[in-house]
């Protein structure tokens, strides 16, 4: 049977709808939206199939243009790196005996007990070795570190590959996820589990998660829906289509920031309240640090669905939509270009203008530099150039000399949840730096 063009229980979505049923109804017929990064993680992976699909290294695909999602890139030296950093562990994954299948489609539509063509999604990569199956996932942002451990996206690619290669190629007693982010971490993350629990984890908890999706679309108009279904949340809001108008979003939003002993039930409402002042707030927040964590939480959810309504106006208002007190107006002209850089050139020369006067001469940046260098190992240091590659205009032996001319910064403490796989900074408290001293009476 035909597989439909667009997968309704997609893996890549389905934690989100996992913690928020009512998600899958708000989006219904939400146009999908991209980003210039988006694309640009979409070319990397296009390296990355070509890569595995015909035996190349990534390296030899420098140069070639890689059109995504509307955006053109040229693989440079710096995608090729990272592309070949997974490359090599998905070699090294399988030794000498192992199968790989690269960029595959897989069906789990009988573990959601679903249509055949509503339930699939494309992985990456699928590994078959002995008894263990192995599905890797290859991501290029540099945003926000993915772990593997119990993993919906990639548990239901294993599903799939368990539904189309277990017995076939081998008998699977374990699956092993893995989740490179070469821009992020240098080493994978890594979660294990039997074909059993997966299993058991597919027929019970994913095939409940579409029941509840199922059920809040048959009560769209009750009067509960909104409580029931929607359950605003970093992970399930941060990129749902639904987020500008999603009601329960904005109920959140209200109780969070505005002094009212409820929620805005109109426009006209949610107009009239007020911000909850600043002075009560930090005076509430320094009764415990508890209510820092649980606020900072609310930020960053408030922040996201501030820039997901400044959107949304705008996709609106282009679209030819009225938005009651906005209107789009002419914005600020973009920088000056010329239309033709070569002939200008020739135009300015002919003018016999000074080089200094034409020209504005730099050193490039060390990122730009390095670029032309060697690809280096997960240690800094140069890697040995393979047969068949070109080499790099800067080689492995003048690379030290040109590193050593670098320096950066000491990197700053940043702010992160402790799910997060960093280590924690060590600090001391400023109090500990002060030592206690006689009174001065003493000192008399």
């Amino acid at each position: 049977m035909a597989e439909a063009q667009h997968s309704a229980w997609g893996a890549s979505k389905f934690e989100s709808i996992m913690l928020c049923p009512g998600k899958h109804v708000l989006e219904a017929g939400k146009p999908n939206s991209t980003s210039k990064y988006a694309a640009e993680g979409t070319a990397a992976h296009q390296v990355l199939t070509w890569a595995l699909q015909q035996g190349r290294i990534a390296h030899s695909f420098i140069g070639i243009d890689i059109e995504a999602e509307g955006f053109v890139f040229v693989v440079d030296a710096d995608m090729a790196g990272h592309v070949q950093t997974t490359i090599d562990y998905v070699h090294a994954l399988a030794g000498s005996d192992g199968v790989v299948f690269a960029d595959i489609r897989v069906n789990y539509s009988t573990y959601l007990d679903v249509e055949f063509d509503a339930a699939w999604g494309t992985a990456d990569v699928i590994l078959a070795r002995g008894s263990e199956l192995i599905v890797v996932d290859f991501k290029y942002g540099m945003g926000v570190e993915v772990s593997a451990e119990k993993n919906p996206q990639m548990m239901l690619y294993a599903l799939g590959a368990l539904q189309a290669y277990n017995g076939l190629v081998a008998d699977f007693d374990m699956v092993r996820i893995a989740i490179s982010q070469p821009r992020i971490k240098a080493v994978p993350s890594e979660y294990d589990m039997s074909v059993e629990a997966l299993e058991v984890w597919g027929h019970n908890t994913a095939k409940a998660a579409v029941v509840a999706c199922l059920h809040a679309e048959t009560l769209t108009e009750h009067p509960q829906f909104n409580e029931t279904f929607l359950r605003p949340g970093e992970k399930q809001c941060k990129f749902c289509k639904a987020k500008a108008t999603c009601p329960q979003l904005r109920a959140e939003v209200a109780a969070t920031m505005l002094d009212v002993g409820y929620t805005p039930a109109s426009p006209d409402e949610f107009a009239d309240a007020n911000v909850v002042p600043v002075s009560e707030a930090v005076e509430t927040l320094d009764e415990t640090s508890l209510w820092l964590s649980v606020c900072l939480d609310k930020a960053n959810l408030i922040e996201d669905w501030c820039k997901a309504v400044r959107a949304e106006v705008e996709r609106r208002l282009l679209a030819g939509d009225s938005v009651p007190g906005y209107k789009l107006v002419q914005g600020k002209q973009s920088n000056r270009a010329w239309a033709d850089a070569k002939v200008a050139e020739a135009t300015l020369k002919s003018m016999r203008l000074k080089e200094a006067d034409m020209y504005d001469f730099s050193i490039k940046s060390p990122t730009q530099i390095a670029k032309l260098g060697p690809a280096l190992d997960k240690d800094g240091k140069p890697k040995a150039i393979k047969p068949g590659a070109t080499p790099p205009v800067i080689g492995p032996r003048q690379w030290p000399k040109v590193e050593a001319l670098i320096t950066r910064a000491p990197a700053k403490p940043h702010v992160a949840p402790v799910s997060d796989s960093r280590p924690a900074l060590e600090v001391t408290p400023v109090v500990d730096d002060f030592t206690d001293v006689a009174p001065l009476d003493d000192l008399a």
